[in-house]
């Protein structure tokens, strides 16, 4: 990968960051205890609220808790991703420690893997 692709890349990446961090700022709470952890904000019901008003309210805390699971999870592959992108370690298979296939990473960006130790690795899962 050329140093213009890479500094495309990282663009595109922190952009992306930026966008996930705006959207879990909507759901979610940044946990002061644990850096990178967020956690969804829970809608209380207030006393005279129905049954039904109630179980919304839980509801809809764990679809966002599921939606801030998710969006926390990208957010900490691209933190990775962009430091080693600063570290130069950018590309490298993390199991076999070899150059990953430029294929592999311009449709897969966050790879960490070479395609052949992913192969092993999801062959294993079966």
């Amino acid at each position: 990968m050329t140093l213009q692709e890479l500094e495309k890349l990282k663009g595109e990446l922190l952009e992306e960051k930026k966008t996930l961090e705006e959207e879990l700022g909507r759901i979610a709470d940044e946990d002061t205890a644990i850096k990178g952890n967020y956690l969804a904000r829970f809608h209380k019901a207030e006393p005279d609220d129905t049954l039904d008003e109630k179980a919304h309210s839980i509801t809809d805390y764990e679809e966002e808790r599921a939606v801030e699971q998710t969006l926390e999870l990208r957010l900490q592959e691209i933190n990775e991703t962009l430091k080693k992108i600063e570290e130069g370690s950018y590309g490298i298979c993390e199991k076999c420690l070899t150059p990953i296939e430029e294929e592999r990473l311009k449709a897969i960006p966050l790879a960490k893997l070479c395609l052949s130790c992913a192969k092993k690795v999801n062959f294993s899962k079966n």
